[in-house]
């Protein structure tokens, strides 16, 4: 959908009768424009009282309850006018924070909320953040330890999915180039699930557990793991275990801004356990050629992997 909305297609959706391409782009238009959204449940509650369904060959003129649906909507229209002159006259613009390879950040904002973001990444906060709502958008890593307000709650987009705080500390991991969106918990609990799904209760994780978004925002169940591994990059510190080498390297890539390429793509499927606590490059560089049975050749920021010996 365009930032016009269309009518009859509003009109099917609140009588049930949409496909569902047809709720799903609503729903993600909805979301997009909260005081129409508002005026939404205002329509909602209308018909419900009058117990009148709406339907496309229903308009004014048409019957009692026709005239009925026709007002709601009118005032419905009304609210969308309101948002586009408003939004016209008040668009928020977006702070923008953003971190190089091998670069970190802390943020603290007015309401309390302390924020890391990890390196290379990036964090669009609206000029407006705090005044009707609390939102967020992540590209990269963040660690989020909110000042929690019930009446404002705070949510992240990241990728296709959308984080809601219940009170909480938690991590969220949701680079361009991988294909899941990571939430951790490290204290409290979290709602997550798919920023266009408005009526979707969600996935509630909760402390100590990690869940994943895939590419459509749909969380994963939640599973038990060790927060301070997953966290660790928040005091300068990576932690692998018994991961592969293809997931390691563009983490070490962004930690310490130098480009990996394998010469040998089976070498991406080998497992380490490693530990880096901001030793140089090449002393990493040569744990891990002794852990993945591998040696390098580097040229300035460019190292490459070669295979020497198949891993037992």
């Amino acid at each position: 959908m365009t930032d016009e909305l269309d009518w009859r297609l509003l009109d099917r959706f609140l009588a049930g009768e949409c496909s569902p391409p047809e709720r799903a782009a609503v729903l993600q238009w909805l979301e997009s424009h909260p005081l129409v959204a508002q005026y939404l449940e205002v329509v909602r509650r209308a018909l419900a009282k009058h117990e009148v369904k709406p339907s496309p060959r229903r308009w004014p003129g048409a019957a009692s309850h026709g005239f009925r649906i026709a007002a709601v909507l009118a005032l419905v229209a009304g609210a969308a006018a309101l948002w586009r002159v408003e939004s016209l006259r008040h668009k928020p613009a977006l702070r923008e924070f953003t971190t190089a390879r091998g670069r970190r950040a802390a943020i603290r904002f007015d309401d309390g909320t302390r924020i890391v973001l990890s390196v290379d990444s990036k964090l669009r906060v609206p000029a407006d953040y705090g005044v009707t709502a609390r939102a967020v958008y992540l590209e990269g890593e963040a660690y989020f330890a909110i000042a929690h307000d019930p009446a404002k709650p705070f949510a992240v987009h990241a990728g296709q999915g959308l984080i809601w705080d219940l009170g909480t500390r938690f991590g969220v991991r949701a680079y361009t180039d991988e294909q899941d969106v990571e939430v951790v918990v490290a204290d409290g609990k979290v709602r997550v699930r798919p920023a266009g799904a408005l009526d979707s209760p969600g996935q509630v994780v909760s402390e100590g557990e990690l869940s994943r978004l895939d590419h459509t925002g749909v969380p994963s169940l939640p599973r038990r793991v060790d927060t301070r591994r997953y966290l660790a990059w928040t005091a300068g510190h990576l932690a692998f275990q018994d991961t592969p080498l293809g997931v390691v390297l563009p983490q070490l890539a962004r930690w310490y801004d130098v480009d990996f390429t394998l010469g040998a793509g089976s070498l991406a499927d080998r497992h380490l356990t490693l530990s880096v606590r901001g030793e140089p490059i090449a002393q990493v560089l040569d744990a891990i050629a002794l852990l993945a049975h591998a040696r390098y050749e580097r040229a300035g920021r460019s190292v490459t992997f070669y295979p020497t010996t198949p891993q037992r």
